[in-house]
């Protein structure tokens, strides 16, 4: 377990599995170049991401085309080139304050 920590602290802060993030792949998917400092971010980052906490439905829904949608736990409100960065990186984990 690799994890991207955050310098600030915050009491809602916590720990979260990447792969359980729902986050904008515009960054990865063309290949755009990371700004706003994130881009500098090598082993700790100025600010945990945000995240808003979903309840998942046991009901079974469908997506584009009739493929299977698989609801994730959190969406990214704010951080979602973060969230690039550490994947680029090589981070499983990062630091996160959750909205419910």
């Amino acid at each position: 377990m690799k994890i991207l920590k955050a310098k600030t602290s915050h009491p809602k802060k916590k720990i979260l599995k990447i792969s359980d993030l729902t986050y904008n792949d515009y960054y990865t998917k063309y290949n755009v170049q990371l700004d706003q400092g994130v881009d500098e971010i090598n082993d700790v980052m100025e600010q945990p991401i945000e995240v808003f906490k979903h309840k998942i439905s046991k009901t079974p829904r469908m997506g584009v085309g009739g493929k299977s949608y698989i609801e994730k736990q959190y969406s990214v409100h704010k951080g979602g080139q973060r969230v690039t960065r550490a994947i680029q990186l090589g981070y499983s984990h990062i630091e996160a304050i959750i909205n419910e």
